[in-house]
């Protein structure tokens, strides 16, 4: 088997398997603990899949907007306490079927988005009369200091180059702006479940090229350029079938009772987090209550 490229965080090269499923495995790097697909797939292959990614039934829409509602609508809040409920300019990136830019237009914020799935970009256009952009962020050429806030719901675990993603995003901000990412946490469910782990497919594989935890994504974070950075849990998604809605709400929320309780100072393992990282520290808002 092909040798994994070193990490993408520290340039390490020596990792260990935690998981594998079918032809892939999955290599904690040994200095800075960041999770990794190897082989990883291809960008052509990857945006092939994605075309296609997303649903067009009518059902399976609305179960999504239903499994995501919870957590669009947190971060809206979430957001809006940030900047003083001050209506801006809003992107998302990889934005679905566009219930979080129905959430922020709904709410007077001017909203675009990015999709790559060619469904979402026609459910989007169909329901809200919104164009979307359908290439990656690095090959819009937008201009600098546009936005106030970019978001990013469960796409970072997805993208070949995050730090390349990340520093785009930085430049597209304004001086006062700030990313929101929401990313899943799945490798402290895989060490806790043991063999069984290999039989569900946690990881989405080969989707998730990475699996990040709080002090990865913090580097992450801080080698595009980022300040201020914080992460907590923010919130639940309301998944399809009972066993997975009832465990996503439970511990959903004894996450955010214990980041709550804690004072911001722990955060759950295996629950997926949101993070906020500033363009420019210093202009970071007061924490809402």
């Amino acid at each position: 088997m092909k040798t994994p490229d070193p990490c993408i965080l520290c340039g390490a090269v020596e990792f260990i398997e935690i998981h594998q499923r079918h032809q892939w495995q999955y290599l904690c790097c040994q200095d800075c603990r960041l999770i990794t697909i190897h082989p990883r797939p291809t960008f052509q292959a990857l945006m092939e899949c994605y075309r296609n990614y997303l649903p067009d039934q009518a059902s399976e829409i609305a179960k999504w907007k239903k499994m995501m509602a919870p957590v669009n609508h947190e971060s809206a809040d979430l957001i809006e306490a940030r900047t003083n409920k001050m209506k801006g300019k809003i992107f998302d990136i990889g934005c679905g079927h566009g219930f979080f830019l129905q959430e922020m237009n709904r709410r007077g914020w001017q909203v675009s988005g990015l999709e790559i799935s060619k469904t979402g970009r026609r459910f989007i256009k169909r329901t809200m009369d919104l164009a979307v952009f359908s290439e990656p962020l690095e090959n819009l050429s937008l201009p600098s200091n546009t936005f106030d806030v970019v978001t990013l719901f469960y796409v970072v675990e997805h993208v070949i180059d995050p730090l390349l993603l990340l520093t785009e995003i930085r430049r597209i901000l304004k001086p006062d702006g700030f990313v929101l990412i929401r990313w899943p946490h799945t490798t402290p469910i895989v060490k806790i479940l043991g063999p069984l782990s290999k039989k569900l497919d946690l990881y989405h594989t080969p989707f998730h090229l990475y699996d990040f935890s709080p002090s990865t994504i913090e580097t992450l974070l801080s080698l595009s350029g980022f300040g201020s950075i914080e992460t907590m849990v923010a919130g639940h998604t309301r998944p399809n079938g009972r066993l997975n809605r009832y465990s996503s709400m439970l511990f959903g929320r004894i996450g955010d009772a214990l980041f709550s309780l804690s004072r911001g100072k722990f955060l759950l393992p295996g629950v997926s987090k949101t993070t906020l990282a500033y363009k420019n520290p210093s202009q970071k808002q007061s924490k809402c209550p």
